[in-house]
């Protein structure tokens, strides 16, 4: 069941009534959304959030006896990266792989190039319909020097930079004040369409800095319908390079060495690993978009803990074992979905939609009751509805969350401030910056269901809004609701390397426990929007 909503204010001669806190609900401007598959067995969503931003959603699903769970949202800017593999490079160019992975540990993407030869060139072909900028990916450098950039042989189309000191044409130095600052990116062109040829070379020193260029990619606008916005996947007995990147099974993964792929994929999710004929080192995502969290492992759908004569049981959210697996649905825009085994590995469409029906049991085994479970996935808005079919004669049910939003304070790998605020219906504020180093603080908000959170990751300015409620039908033992956060989870404190996460929550009334018996019905949604703003 697919959840809908009414507007209580509409009607004949009336008015609509104001959503609360609409600002956080806006849509962002996004397309498409995208399905691949994940880690363990789970999916990979992608959902636009605006024309040229995107939300990567993942989902688990190690056990396939039980249904899937959210393990996190990223972020990231689209764009469309041709890597080095991409390049024909003439004259002397050094290749480059790093030797880290993730975020904190890579001083360059998976393959770079450097030069410091005035006669070195590096070619790509670059592609779309429609309007788009360009953007140079590099790595700075102590001894960054001058990269000149043309365009179809010229650079009349070069126009976001200028000549930077009497050069004679127009570059852009990549000196970085710490050696090796890593993916670095500068707009070189703006407006173009159709195909370019883009060329960079070494176009001499510079000061400060020094006589080399340290050169990672060239990128285009993108959307989830562009065709590079993620590495291919890999493919078997192919020629690769080493540091060329592709995707397998919802990990990301560089060639260790020069040479041909072998007959199985690689499966290991961490370190360096083999296919059979290559090594490869794993990522969990990819060198580019790069991707920035701002949530972390945790219920999103529901939760609630029951009461089974004194046997206590904890359904919903991340899987506790009582939620056994019926049935599972995928489609695409209402068709069942395969996964795409060319290209990028992403299958495009308006829709996702996830039906799963489970059974709540007892740690015993016995039946409590059926639960279907519904996800639909648009551009920039995550739907789920719950109905509830209690079969058990009774049982009483001490808490439910129908809908939850964990998010982070601080993101210490990216090493920054992600949600500032939290508002809640009746627009009552939580600064999260007045609970720095604070533990047990919870902040009701009475009578509420709907939240919004604001907040920034590098380059993207977002809102998060979060609504839960009752759906109208006949007999739903749901009608009340209200609201909390708890802004500081672990006590964290800002500017440390861990994450400082912090959750709100809208749960049913009345609190304390109510008792549901044979042949009751819940029947309940909750609504997640992302959107960018600015």
């Amino acid at each position: 069941m697919i959840g809908f909503e009414l507007s209580p204010g509409a009607g004949p001669g009336r008015v609509p009534q104001p959503r609360p806190l609409a600002p956080f609900f806006a849509h962002g401007g996004g397309q498409s959304v995208a399905l691949a598959p994940g880690l363990d067995g789970g999916l990979t969503l992608w959902t636009e959030i605006g024309p040229h931003h995107a939300a990567c959603l993942r989902l688990d699903q190690p056990d396939p006896a039980t249904r899937l769970s959210w393990r996190k949202t990223e972020l990231a800017e689209l764009r469309n990266v041709y890597p080095v593999g991409a390049m024909t490079l003439t004259g002397s160019w050094s290749q480059l792989q790093t030797s880290g992975s993730g975020r904190a540990a890579s001083y360059t993407g998976n393959r770079a190039i450097s030069t410091g030869s005035t006669g070195a060139r590096a070619t790509v072909q670059v592609d779309r319909v429609k309007p788009y900028d360009l953007w140079i990916n590099y790595t700075g450098r102590t001894s960054g020097g001058y990269v000149k950039v043309e365009i179809d042989g010229a650079q009349d189309l070069v126009t976001e930079i200028d000549d930077p000191a009497g050069l004679g044409f127009k570059a852009f130095s990549s000196y970085a004040a710490a050696d090796l600052t890593r993916r670095q990116t500068i707009k070189i062109a703006s407006g173009l369409t159709g195909a370019h040829e883009v060329t960079l070379s070494f176009g001499g020193a510079a000061n400060p800095g020094g006589g080399a260029i340290m050169v990672e990619a060239v990128a285009t606008t993108g959307s989830l319908s562009d065709p590079y916005i993620l590495p291919p996947l890999w493919q078997p007995d192919t020629p690769y390079q080493m540091g060329d990147e592709v995707q397998f099974g919802g990990m990301y993964y560089a060639a260790r060495a020069t040479g041909i792929s072998g007959t199985a994929g690689p499966d290991h999710i961490s370190g360096v690993g083999s296919d059979g004929a290559l090594d490869w080192r794993a990522d969990d995502r990819p060198t580019y978009p790069e991707c920035v969290t701002i949530d972390y492992a945790s219920e999103r759908e529901y939760a609630a803990q029951l009461d089974v004569g004194g046997d206590i049981i904890e359904v919903g959210g991340q899987t506790h074992g009582h939620d056994a697996l019926l049935s599972q649905a995928v489609t695409v825009d209402g068709v069942p979905w395969v996964p795409d085994m060319t290209g990028n590995g992403l299958t495009v469409g308006g829709q996702v939609a996830i039906v799963e029906t489970t059974s709540w049991k007892t740690g015993g085994g016995g039946q409590l009751a059926t639960c279907q479970t519904s996800r639909n996935i648009t551009p920039g808005t995550v739907h789920h509805t719950m109905q509830v079919q209690v079969t058990a004669a009774s049982f009483d049910v001490a808490w439910l969350y129908a809908g939850m939003l964990p998010f982070l304070r601080w993101e210490g790998e990216a090493g920054t401030t992600v949600v500032d605020t939290l508002t809640a219906e009746g627009d009552s504020i939580v600064v999260l910056s007045d609970y720095a180093g604070q533990t047990d603080n919870q902040v009701d908000f009475p009578m509420a269901k709907v939240l919004g959170v604001s907040g920034v990751v590098p380059e993207i300015n977002f809102v998060y809004g979060l609504e839960a409620g009752a759906l109208p039908v006949a007999g739903n033992r749901l009608d009340q609701f209200d609201a909390f956060v708890l802004p500081n989870i672990d006590g964290r404190i800002e500017g440390a390397a861990a994450d400082w996460p912090a959750k709100a929550y809208v749960r049913a009334r009345p609190l304390g426990g109510v008792t549901w018996q044979a042949g009751d019905v819940a029947s309940f949604y909750n609504r997640h929007v992302l959107s960018v703003v600015g």
